[in-house]
């Protein structure tokens, strides 16, 4: 998945930006829950460019970045100047057994096929008492964004394409509160935005994941659902207005 990451790291936020505000709450409700004393110690697996990581970075907070896309941490570079970003594959991390107090996965466990060995790892370098945070940012199911998702995806399965990306966030997320002593289940944000299927349309051809498809697959799919949007939603650029939550799962170990 790397090599998809580094053909979109430079245009990622142009579409996926948190608004200001939102990654200081994603903060304050992780510490809540981890019942630890500062400096924690906080892993960030699937770190990016630093949409969320770089609040802890700021607050002067014990953290660690880690990806295997380089392109996209010299762009967490390039926007903190400051942490420790490391590029390593989450499945086999450079660190002791118990090394973190808590462990981040923000928008990273869907579409992951081998979740379990990425957590089976981040458990072993979670410390006893240590929690493991999973988010992600959830639009209604009848809005703009929900729409355009599932008819992409009953395009893509029409074409013989496998695109199932919530299916690996659900099978971990009940693992995860299968081996856990506690979870909590929390909305850290919310906020409004004006959104189009032209916003869909260009966030989706910046995402690693969907770039990761063959060019022609990506266009003949793109092309579909241009076409559906129009004669069901009207024209490209008509702006919907509708709410985003930031939605965290919080385990203790």
């Amino acid at each position: 998945m790397a090599p998809a990451f580094d053909t979109v790291a430079s245009s990622f936020e142009r579409h996926r930006l948190l608004p200001s505000g939102v990654p200081e709450a994603i903060r304050s409700v992780i510490f809540a829950a981890a019942h630890v004393p500062a400096p924690v110690r906080v892993l960030d697996v699937g770190a990016g460019t630093g949409r969320i990581g770089r609040t802890f970075i700021a607050a002067s907070d014990s953290y660690v970045g880690v990806d295997t896309s380089l392109a996209m941490l010299r762009e967490f570079q390039a926007g903190s100047g400051f942490g420790f970003l490391v590029q390593a594959d989450g499945c086999q991390l450079p660190f002791h057994n118990g090394a973190f107090d808590v462990v981040l996965f923000m928008h990273v466990l869907s579409g992951i096929h081998d979740w379990q060995a990425l957590l089976n790892e981040a458990r072993r370098v979670l410390r006893s008492g240590g929690i493991m945070a999973v988010g992600h940012t959830r639009s209604p199911e009848s809005g703009i964004d929900g729409q355009l998702k599932r008819r992409l995806r009953s395009i893509l399965q029409e074409m013989g394409v496998h695109w199932q990306p919530q299916e690996s966030r659900r099978e971990a997320l009940a693992w995860l509160e299968s081996q856990s002593t506690h979870h909590v289940h929390s909305q850290a944000a919310s906020w409004k935005v004006s959104t189009s299927t032209k916003e869909f349309l260009l966030r989706h051809r910046s995402g690693a994941r969907f770039a990761a498809l063959p060019g022609t697959v990506q266009e003949q799919a793109l092309q579909k659902l241009n076409a559906w949007a129009e004669k069901t939603l009207g024209p490209l650029d008509t702006e919907f207005d509708e709410e985003r939550n930031f939605e965290l799962d919080i385990f203790e170990f």
